[in-house]
């Protein structure tokens, strides 16, 4: 397919994109799906240049609203063009003929040349005086303001951090494989592996997977997972005939970890509100050859049937839903689909949520609290305000949780925190509590 139509649909999915509710990946999956007749080569072009835009595209909205009295998305994929891929006017004209003269036929004024102009004068005026602005890194302008205070003067690393791609990481059942064993399985494959840090139980790989197509995963010896989400799991430290409850628990990633970290010798419920998600889990339990996950349906402010639990739980995990803020690198749409009242009501979602789970716990038993967010509102904040209500619940020390010295560096003032500068992987939060009465 010739650049101009590919560019056509890049502008096509991009209006997709910015209207939907829906993460962009999925957006982005479906835009293909329906379009069958693009080739491997025309479905990576446009990929990788849509997620650049959208990783950018504050910063290019904020451009080209400067520029033009109304933007559509072609303006934002010209500008995108212009200072992302340092084009002028006449090259914009030569690579993409067909789409600019089909949206000046359809009566879209379009001076590329003085467009150009406008965009780079803009450009070099964010980028001459405003480098420690969110704008100039494609961030909300107050997002370096919810970090928490241990992050004070590393808001511009942070952004610089969560606008670098990730690589792909997965967890390996080590029940069922070393470690090891895997990454020369990958190797001999042409995809050599990287070990994680900190975590002994992932691999980076170092190019894209297709996972139906691949016999670890078919065999349930891999899940894609998050090395800093591998950790929370970790934080759970789950025991022989102990009681789980994985609150929140999606389509199962912990509880699927949590299952191999305690080789198979546990009882794990699952608890969720939707039954696609739990569907889901139970095919990737079968897959995996855990039997010893129970998912139940639970819905909002409602334990169902998962009231027979309260008060008998030796663990529970919450991995509360949340802005997401810390994994922007690998969703980079939620940049600018952040407010400040999303925050605010997801941290008020958390509170009401740990308040119900915490009911499961038993007396000595642990509540472990997560989120992928790197904002104090919803990690610390929430914390705070649950323990300063309840009187039966003390914070522990995450430190005592973890199983070697090495994760000291992952503890600030007894609560687990990654981040992506500093550790190089996804903003994860997680706190500790144990019921003492």
């Amino acid at each position: 397919m010739n650049p101009s139509s590919l560019a056509g649909h890049t502008v096509e999915l991009l209006d997709s994109v910015v209207k939907s509710t829906l993460p962009s990946d999925r957006v982005i999956q479906d835009f293909f799906r329906g379009r069958r007749y693009l080739g491997s080569h025309d479905r990576r072009w446009i990929s990788d240049k849509i997620y650049d835009i959208i990783r950018n595209f504050i910063l290019l909205r904020d451009l080209s609203e400067k520029c033009a009295a109304s933007i559509g998305p072609l303006r934002v994929f010209l500008t995108h063009e212009i200072i992302m891929d340092g084009m002028n006017a006449a090259q914009l004209e030569s690579a993409y003929p067909s789409l600019i003269e089909s949206y000046r036929l359809s009566g879209e004024r379009l001076d590329l040349a003085a467009w150009e102009t406008c965009i780079r004068g803009g450009y070099d005026a964010v980028a001459e005086t405003r480098r420690e602005d969110p704008l100039f890194y494609s961030f909300p302008d107050f997002f370096p303001a919810l970090l928490p205070e241990s992050l004070v003067g590393e808001g511009v690393p942070m952004m610089r951090a969560l606008n670098h791609e990730a690589g792909l990481c997965i967890r390996v059942d080590t029940n069922k494989m070393p470690r090891e064993e895997a990454a020369l399985k990958f190797l001999a494959g042409g995809n050599p592996a990287e070990e994680t840090e900190y975590s002994p139980m992932g691999l980076i790989l170092s190019k894209r997977l297709n996972l139906n197509n691949d016999d670890l995963y078919r065999a349930g010896v891999i899940e894609v997972q998050e090395e800093a989400s591998q950790l929370v799991g970790l934080l759970v430290d789950p025991r022989k005939d102990e009681t789980i409850v994985d609150a929140c628990a999606g389509a199962g990633g912990k509880s699927l970890e949590i299952a191999a970290l305690a080789g198979g010798d546990c009882r794990i419920f699952a608890l969720d509100v939707d039954d696609t998600r739990l569907r889901n889990l139970v095919a990737r339990a079968s897959r995996n050859g855990y039997t010893n996950i129970s998912p139940i349906r639970v819905k909002e402010g409602d334990l169902g049937e998962a009231g027979k639990l309260i008060g008998t739980a030796d663990k529970v995990i919450v991995d509360a839903p949340c802005s997401g803020s810390g994994t922007i690198r690998r969703n980079p749409d939620k940049k600018f689909r952040l407010t400040k009242e999303l925050v605010a009501g997801y941290a008020r979602h958390q509170k009401e949520i740990l308040e119900q789970y915490a009911k499961l716990v038993r007396v000595g038993g642990i509540l472990v609290y997560s989120t992928c967010s790197v904002f104090s509102e919803e990690n610390i904040g929430v914390v705070e305000s649950f323990l300063e209500s309840r009187g039966d619940f003390s914070r522990e020390n995450a430190a005592d949780y973890l199983p070697g010295e090495e994760f000291s560096r992952l503890v600030e003032n007894g609560l687990f925190a990654t981040y992506p500068h500093r550790h190089n992987m996804d903003g994860f939060f997680a706190a500790v509590m144990k019921r003492v009465s």
